[in-house]
């Protein structure tokens, strides 16, 4: 068996733990709202059913994932050659971990949390265990695959569905936790055959895939370019990541602000879930990694990009048009466009992972500036620690920023040029 198998194999099995790891979640939805074949037969099980069927199907992905790295071939090295232990490479999964945290929640400073030291280090633990390990995951998947990055992004959007929309399901919600102006705010550019805003679908659903997900992997892999296409985690690594992720998940769906959405719904969120893991295999099938190399130097900086880019990402960031029909025009026009000019960009010689993580870092930049002009929407925060909390996430992107496009540091051969990825 080849190592590229032992890795896709490795990953199917990861994901086929997730997905029955959730069954709980399908059993306490469809079962409070049997209106479907699919509802009515998962109404039909016991608890102890599910539970347990859920937990045979994860235990037996773990001994599938530990039994395929058995069957990895052994990597011959040269005599005089010993490896030696990544000590560097745990340090960089926890902190792409606890990047995801700050993308996904802390730096928009929203939540009564904000400012609360205590609250938010126990925020930052539960936040990198629900977004830091699927962005692992997704990731370790693709890598292990030898997929690209339109892979990656597609992984990210199921994961972003999922999230708002299977989760915390706030997409589907008319007052979510109280927050303050959620409501109006659901009225504008509102969809009465889907009940769900449009403005609140691409806000939550591609604000996920960006800053939850994609921005905090381009950031993170460019702080070690040579690593950046190999995987980071091990069998165990894994494990943890799926059962972290997993619990953290159905943590937040059991909770009573988490049941918005009908049977229709969630199903139909579901299936887009599977389209999107679905159409990440097939591009991912296709793709050929084009590595440039090291005379193939970019006729621009990776400096200059995120100055490019910093442009656009903060007219998202303000919301221009307020919330209406023009603003959800404006936003899919200048996200199109600035996915359309990165892809061209990085398919030519010399664009290499620090390109990437220099538009990554624009996006996270803006969501962190846009965090000083505004309160929290729950709770009352006093200015000092609203402020001081801004300044930290602020500060924390900067220097994850700075690491990745640090002066003197250079891509790899193998790591260049991997949007990378599929030439017709």
């Amino acid at each position: 068996m080849t190592t590229r198998a032992v890795n896709g194999l490795q990953g199917l099995a990861a994901l086929i733990g997730i997905t029955f790891g959730l069954l709980p979640l399908a059993k306490l939805w469809f079962g409070a709202n049997a209106q479907t074949i699919w509802t009515r037969l998962l109404g039909a099980m016991s608890e102890t059913t599910v539970h347990v069927l859920a937990g045979g199907t994860v235990c037996l992905a773990i001994v599938a994932i530990s039994f395929l790295e058995r069957r990895r071939p052994p990597i011959t090295l040269p005599e005089d050659a010993l490896p030696r232990r990544d000590w560097l490479g745990p340090v960089q999964i926890l902190c792409l971990a606890g990047l995801s945290a700050v993308g996904a929640e802390l730096l928009a400073a929203y939540a009564e949390n904000t400012g609360n030291v205590l609250a938010l280090l126990f925020a930052l633990v539960f936040f990198m265990a629900l977004y830091g390990a699927p962005a692992l995951l997704a990731r370790e998947l693709v890598r292990r695959a030898g997929w690209g990055w339109p892979s990656l992004l597609l992984l990210a959007l199921a994961l972003g569905i999922a999230q708002a929309c299977l989760i915390d399901q706030s997409l589907f919600s008319a007052d979510y936790i109280g927050y303050e102006g959620w409501a109006e705010a659901r009225q504008d550019a509102f969809i009465p055959m889907l009940s769900i805003s449009a403005n609140q679908a691409w806000s939550f659903i591609v604000g996920h895939v960006i800053f939850s997900f994609g921005a905090p992997i381009a950031i993170a892999e460019a702080w070690r370019p040579h690593r950046a296409r190999e995987p980071w985690l091990g069998p165990v690594g894994i494990v943890i990541a799926v059962l972290a992720y997993v619990g953290t998940a159905l943590l937040v769906a059991f909770d009573p602000s988490s049941r918005s959405a009908s049977a229709t719904q969630f199903i139909a969120s579901a299936l887009l879930v599977l389209a999107c893991i679905l159409t990440a295999w097939r591009i991912g099938r296709g793709a050929r990694p084009v590595a440039a190399t090291e005379r193939e130097r970019s006729s621009i900086s990776p400096l200059a990009v995120f100055a490019i880019a910093l442009v656009p990402a903060l007219a998202l960031a303000m919301d221009l048009f307020a919330e209406g029909w023009a603003a959800f025009a404006l936003n899919v026009t200048v996200t199109g466009a600035i996915g359309a000019l990165v892809w061209r960009r990085a398919r030519r010689p010399g664009w290499t992972v620090r390109h990437i993580a220099a538009v990554a870092l624009a996006f996270l930049v803006s969501r962190g500036a846009l965090a000083f002009t505004y309160f929290p929407l729950a709770g009352q925060v006093e200015a000092p620690a609203k402020y001081g909390h801004n300044i930290v996430m602020m500060l924390i992107v900067l220097i994850a920023g700075w690491f990745a496009l640090r002066p003197g540091a250079t891509a790899s051969p193998a790591a260049a040029g991997d949007p990378d990825e599929a030439r017709p």
